[in-house]
């Protein structure tokens, strides 16, 4: 690890004013707000008839950008314009290992072991520099209050994809505990001439296990200790069609892709504490460590050059008609290894009718990165034989580590309320470049001040604030400008809620001055762009979110809906160019944001038989990538069904059929070639509950 500029003793000492304050017994009217129309409740009835292990839909319902996503792969997301910090977290703790380290991960945790996940679009200061752009937080699994409580849940697919998984648990006396299990395996036929099956295998695993104070004690204490474990195997890569070979059966692959695989394992260790010092305070505090690798092989350059749209077009004619001395191939492997370890504290006091929260946190996290090649000949009878051994192009260590702490105050006046936040953050980042490779070593320290201010309104069911925040996220080591991320935020919700109707308005601002990007969704990028971090120097983001639910209600049958819809205007003010990002105009869409996004649940339940739908809709995506202009992807519509029939209150059978109307919906469009979503899939289930 790198050295850190600040002492231990500094941040004993902020850890120790933290804890004399507790974890929030009150929100601010912005946070109400988001919980109220960005929430999802994951094992309602409505929900629970879909049974998603992980949605795109689901995801886009809390309001979050989702991008497309080729089969097995993780939803990937984005925020009102911006990828860089946007936190995924689970029970207040970041999801990703190395958030610092590891900008590119993208993680999202299996949903058949949650319970809720909600999006902050404004967050709070308490959250840190790595959520102050947004955060997309899950609720895991409690554990139930009963001495005995289940679910299991087993589905088939007409592919023959297959999941099996179930959750147990229970309380005795001052103890309860959790297991639950996930299996999932699936498999398409992608075969372009060669038949070949594309698999997918992914094993989840969650261990929670909870102690309450003993009789007597003089303060009310919780304790829990939580193990995650996941795993997958999948074949799918980055290799995809041709438009015209797309055009004709997008769901193939070329044989030239049969080596292309990617293989994850991740394990997350939690001790969370919570401390009752009172009846108005609380004090939380959670000690974490995870660990996460990654291996990959994408077929990406041909003759030793990147595949562009001319080496594609010949690896598809090779396809059709291969010759004796074959064709030269080469692959990008990637062998990655990724550990973060964290301690956090928060809490809160209440001052009469105000309320005020501390907060801090140290974190320390790692990335080793290998990424390297190796050739491959495409033989006459369209096999693969390796024609070098595996060889490094670049060996790196990201180490950083960072220190953050926040104060926030609400103050409530009647109607009226104020909420003041100052958060700090201290960012150190190093990177080891091993040997003589092409990588630029780094070693730098950044730090950022962040205040907020929302003033709000609230009367019956209406409710109104206006927020206006300093976000900030350091750059990573792959930041040659080592220039942070800096915004100026400001946004007006009004929202109405009422018995089983809830209505919400935002409209807002951001004002970057830097944004940054990556190797991101919709680039086919080599070794040296993978480890880099640019900055686009001046980009405004404004935009308006609309979101509506309601419950209508009849003496046989009932009618749930809910809706989001966003609009979001992300320019740059001048032209930027770039070798990982392409080039594009000043005052333009960034290629990668969608202008538009609609996503709705609606339905019918009456008696023991509920009908539900739910789909996505998103705009075109104008991508242009490494300075090569290629089509953008369309808009599309995603829409899937469900209908489930209550056999007892125990038992339920459900029939789910993805891709209802089996559009042809693009996944990827790079310089690599097209991939696709799922064709139309149905799926036999059944689920208990006891």
């Amino acid at each position: 690890m790198s050295n850190h500029p600040f002492s231990l003793s500094l941040i004993a000492v902020a850890v120790l004013f933290a804890c004399q304050s507790s974890d929030a017994v009150a929100e601010t009217v912005t946070e109400s707000i988001d919980k109220a129309n960005n929430h999802l409740e994951l094992k309602q009835s409505t929900q629970t008839a879909f049974h998603y292990r992980q949605s795109d839909i689901a995801v886009g319902l809390t309001g979050a950008t989702v991008l497309p996503t080729a089969t097995s792969e993780d939803v990937e997301l984005m925020h009102r314009g911006v990828s860089d910090g946007v936190a995924v977290m689970q029970d207040g703790i970041f999801f990703s290992p190395a958030p610092y380290s590891g900008q590119h991960l993208v993680i999202q945790p299996n949903m058949l072991h949650q319970q809720s996940v909600t999006l902050s679009s404004m967050t709070s200061i308490v959250d840190g520099s790595e959520a102050s752009f947004g955060k997309l937080e899950y609720q895991s699994a409690a554990i139930s209050p009963k001495k005995n409580a289940g679910e299991f849940n087993v589905e088939m697919s007409d592919n023959s994809d297959f999941s099996v998984g179930g959750i147990a648990s229970g309380t005795t006396k001052e103890y309860g505990m959790l297991l639950a299990l996930d299996y999932q395996s699936a498999s398409d036929e992608v075969g372009y001439q060669v038949d070949r099956d594309a698999d997918a295998t992914q094993t989840d695993l969650m261990f929670k296990i909870t102690a309450d104070s003993l009789p007597g004690a003089t303060n009310k204490q919780t304790t829990e200790f939580s193990y995650q474990y996941s795993s997958k195997d999948s074949d799918i890569g980055s290799l995809g069609l041709t438009n015209t070979d797309f055009d004709q059966d997008p769901g193939k692959l070329y044989s030239a892709a049969n080596i292309d695989m990617e293989e994850t394992e991740r394990n997350r260790y939690v001790l969370a504490h919570k401390l009752y010092l009172s009846k108005t305070s609380t004090v939380d505090t959670d000690f974490y460590y995870q660990t996460y690798s990654q291996k990959t092989v994408d077929m990406l350059y041909v003759d030793g050059d990147t595949i562009n749209s001319l080496l594609l077009s010949n690896i598809a004619a090779f396809e059709v008609n291969p010759t004796t001395d074959g064709m030269n191939l080469g692959a990008l492997s990637q062998d990655n290894d990724f550990a973060g370890f964290g301690v956090q504290t928060k809490g809160v006091n209440m001052y009469g009718q105000h309320q005020v929260t501390y907060s801090a946190r140290y974190h320390t996290d790692k990335a080793e990165m290998e990424l390297g090649g190796q050739d491959w000949l495409w033989n006459q009878d369209l096999s693969l034989t390796s024609a070098s051994d595996k060889e490094a192009f670049a060996v790196y260590t990201d180490d950083a580590s960072a220190f953050s702490s926040a104060v926030d105050a609400k103050l409530n006046y009647g109607d009226w309320s104020i909420n003041l936040g100052l958060g700090y953050e201290h960012v150190s980042v190093s990177r080891d470049v091993s040997d003589d490779y092409d990588v630029t070593e780094a070693d730098f320290s950044d730090d950022g001040w962040m205040p907020s201010i929302e003033v709000a309104y609230t009367t019956g069911a209406w409710s109104a604030a206006l927020q206006a925040k300093q976000a900030w996220t350091a750059a990573s080591a792959g930041n040659l400008q080592q220039s942070a991320q800096e915004a100026l935020q400001y946004q007006l919700s009004v929202a109405y809620q009422q018995d089983t109707l809830a209505l919400a308005m935002t409209a807002y601002l951001h004002d970057y001055d830097n944004q940054h990007i990556g190797c991101m969704f919709g680039m086919i990028c080599d070794y040296e762009q993978i480890a880099l971090q640019e900055n686009i120097e001046d980009v405004t983001v404004t935009g308006i979110d609309l979101s509506a639910e309601y419950s209508l209600a009849f003496d046989s049958f009932s009618i749930p809906f809910k809706a989001k819809y966003q609009y979001t205007q992300a320019e740059t003010d001048i032209g930027y160019c770039s070798n990982t990002n392409g080039c594009f105009d000043g005052d333009s869409q960034l290629p990668w944001v969608p202008k538009q996004q609609f996503s709705f649940s609606s339905g019918v339940v009456v008696g023991d038989v509920s009908v539900m739908a739910q789909a996505l809709f998103q705009s075109e995506l104008e991508y242009e990538g490494n300075l090569a202009a290629i089509e953008p992807i369309d808009s599309q519509w995603k829409v899937n069904l469900a209908a489930t029939y209550s056999i007892t209150q125990q038992h339920e059978v459900y029939l789910r059929v993805e891709n209802l109307f089996d559009e042809t919906l693009v996944a990827n469009r790079t310089l690599a070639g097209l991939q696709a979503q799922s064709e139309m899939t149905a799926y036999l289930g059944y689920q208990a509950r006891f």
